[in-house]
Order: C-alpha cells, then structure tokens, then sequence
C-alpha cells in the first residue's frame, strides 16, 4: 500500500506513514507529531513496526538539518543484527536444543549482577580494544569513563534481556540459519543519557522551546554535537565488537553439534544510529530509531518474534522514506501489558508444541516476548514492499533468551 502523509497543525517537517494512520497508537502519534515539529526537523519518516519509545517513536526515521537528537537515537547506539546461512541442513529439536544449550553455557545473558562481575567465569573482565580507546580519548571529557569501561567490559559479548536473542532458524531450502540481535548495552545507555542532558542544557542556552524535553538536540557544529557523534561511533563499534563475540559462540555450538560447516552467507546491520546523508540534494542528520538503512539496495535482516517467520530482504531505496525501511515486527503490546493478558501461559511448553525450543534462565519465562506481543510479519512486509524486496523467509528452530 502507498504511504500516507501525515498532517499536523502547525507541522514544520514532511511525514510521511507506511502504518496507516489509523493503526499508529495514540501516544506514538503524539510523539510523531512532535518529532514533525522540531525546529530542525526536515522530514519524519514512520515504519510499519512503529511503536512507542522515549522521544521518538521506535521504527522511525528523522532528517535534521545541522543538529543531532540523542533520543532520536536511543539508548541502545548501534543496536543490531547478524544473519548468517550455513551449508548444513535444518538439525533435528534434539540438536537445536544441545546447540542452544552450549551457547547459553558460554554466552552469558539476563542482567549481570556485582556477584557475577566478581565471581571471574566467562563474566570476566573483557578489555574491550573499543573501550580502551574510548577511554584514551574520551577519558578526560566524559563524567565516571573509568566506571563505565569497567561495567561495559564485564558486558562485552553478553546478550542482556529484553527483545534481544540468539536464534537458530531454516530456510523454505531447509538450510540452517542463525540470527542474532544485540546493542551496546549500559555503554550507550551512559552516552545518550550524558548528551541528552548536555542537548537540554544547550536548548535552555539558547532559548530554544523544545515540544518534548526528550527532544532536546545539539547542533552538529558545536563541540557538544560533535562529542556526541564520536562517542555514538564507539557505541556502535563497541556493539559490533560485542555482536562478534557472540556469533564466534554460536558457531562453535553449531560445530560442536553438528560437525564441520561453511558460512556460505553473512549481513550485519545497525538500526539505531545517526549519520549525515544527501538527500534531495541537501546534507541532512538522518536518525533511524529501530529502522534500517536501504540505501544501494544493501540486504536487511527483519526479524518477527520467537514464535513467527523472520526475512532476509533487499532493500528499495525511497526518498520519502529517506531509504530506510523496518527493523522487525515491532510490539504491538508493552511487556505488562503482554503478562496481564496472559497470566498462566505457559510460553515454553507452548513454543515445545510448535517445535521451537525455548532456552532461558530459570527465573525467565520469556513470556513477554511471546509472538502475542509483537505485529505480523507478514502485514509488515506488505506495508513496506516499496521499501523491501523479500529475498529469503526464516522460521524459527530455537531461541536462546535472557
């Protein structure tokens, strides 16, 4: 379907929708509407997997002009996904569960407490080579660096909570896959929370009148704008570096079960970033929040939920979309939400019946996460085929969650 324009009294930006309207939760249209006017907003961009965050809303795209909007970002910097195709067949649930089992053993996941930062094991002390220079550099500028590269170490190649997972999944060839999906974890927490707070201060400077605090922007000529495009580069760097580590994991478990094997395919992609772009001839900050780059026709990862089908696609550059197209499925329900529903739901047993296997830490059920709590996949893709070529569809074999 085409996209739709949104139109808002008083709008400075173009917006354009590929949700309808109609289906954009009310707090999420707030925020779009927001978004649409800042003062340095170009054009606002809304994905199909929309859904509320904080300032702008997860599964949106934003063009400034001069400026850079740390919450138009996220606290996640440089959270992303790895996708690789193995030349194994699809493994039996039996061999989905050993792998799954090995890479729970060695990929710690859930949040870490002191105890397990002490305790050495594989919660150890990473020595990030990103951290290291982060700290050289940043070090002298940036409020408790010491603290943070320590904590961020000791989350090096962790997989955290939330909507974050570690997936094995086939083709319709029956090939095997495995998918992952991680960020930066407290490191890019720690920076968008110091440069938002740098971004209100220098908007109360300047007599700036900001729609949403959470807003707040720096302009991209000061030396607070700049600082905050260095340290966002670390983020992502940093969550790369993690995102490695992880898939090394996975691909030992993968050897370790089922025997020798070739990548004979790999993508990684981010979708919390800023990056300054050319578009309609003019230079422009464009922010994606939970959304992906198009531009070249790159290949993108769209994950669904741990109980639904997950593409591979190519992506069809659209100006109006700033060449950006969905991450995933997005929520369609909050996590609280999600388990006042469907108190007594047993998601484990219920992902056994549908031959996928559910590993977790004891204390998790992972209910929050269930396919319940997030759009369809298939109604995201037919909102954005503009934007998206399907090139490969995944279903899901086993996840591993925190």
């Amino acid at each position: 379907m085409p996209p739709e324009r949104v139109d808002f009294e008083g709008r400075i930006a173009d917006v354009w929708s590929w949700l309808p309207v109609g289906e954009i939760e009310p707090d999420a249209l707030a925020q779009i509407r927001n978004v649409g006017s800042l003062p340095c907003a170009v054009a606002v961009a809304v994905m199909p997997d929309c859904h509320k965050g904080y300032g702008m809303p997860i599964g949106t795209a934003l063009a400034t002009k001069d400026a850079v909007v740390p919450y138009a970002v996220g606290v996640d910097i440089g959270c992303g996904m790895i996708a690789f195709r193995t030349d194994l067949p699809a493994p039996s649930t039996d061999q989905v569960k050993d792998i799954l089992d090995r890479i729970y053993a060695t990929v710690p996941v859930g949040m870490p407490t002191k105890k397990d930062r002490t305790a050495g094991s594989h919660r150890e002390r990473q020595n990030s080579t990103v951290l290291r220079r982060w700290r050289e550099e940043r070090g002298d500028s940036f409020p408790g660096a010491k603290e943070i590269r320590e904590r961020a170490d000791h989350q090096l190649g962790t997989l955290g909570s939330g909507n974050h997972f570690l997936e094995g999944e086939s083709s319709e060839s029956d090939d095997l896959w495995f998918m992952l999906h991680s960020g930066s974890r407290s490191f890019g927490k720690k920076i968008c929370d110091e440069h938002h707070a740098r971004a209100l201060a220098w908007c109360s400077a300047n007599g700036v009148k900001l729609p949403d605090r959470e807003l707040a922007f720096l302009p991209t000529d000061s030396d607070e704008g700049r600082d905050y495009l260095v340290d966002m580069g670390y983020a992502m760097r940093f969550a790369e570096e993690s995102r490695a580590r992880m898939e090394v994991a996975c691909r030992e478990a993968i050897g370790e079960v089922l025997g020798p094997f070739e990548v004979t395919f790999r993508i990684e992609t981010h979708h919390n970033f800023a990056a300054f772009e050319t578009h309609d001839g003019t230079e422009v900050v464009v922010h994606r929040k939970g959304a992906v780059s198009t531009a070249d026709r790159v290949q993108v990862t769209i994950p669904g939920s741990m109980q639904t089908g997950s593409y591979i696609g190519r992506g069809i550059p659209n100006a109006r979309a700033l060449d950006t197209c969905a991450h995933g499925a997005g929520r369609l329900l909050g996590r609280n939400a999600v388990r006042r529903a469907h108190v007594g739901v047993d998601i484990r047993a219920e992902m056994a019946v549908e031959g996928i296997v559910l590993v977790s830490p004891p204390h998790s059920d992972a209910l929050d996460e269930a396919g319940r709590a997030y759009k369809d996949i298939e109604g995201v893709m037919r909102y954005q085929a503009d934007l998206v070529e399907p090139l490969v569809r995944l279903r899901p074999l086993g996840v591993v969650k925190g």
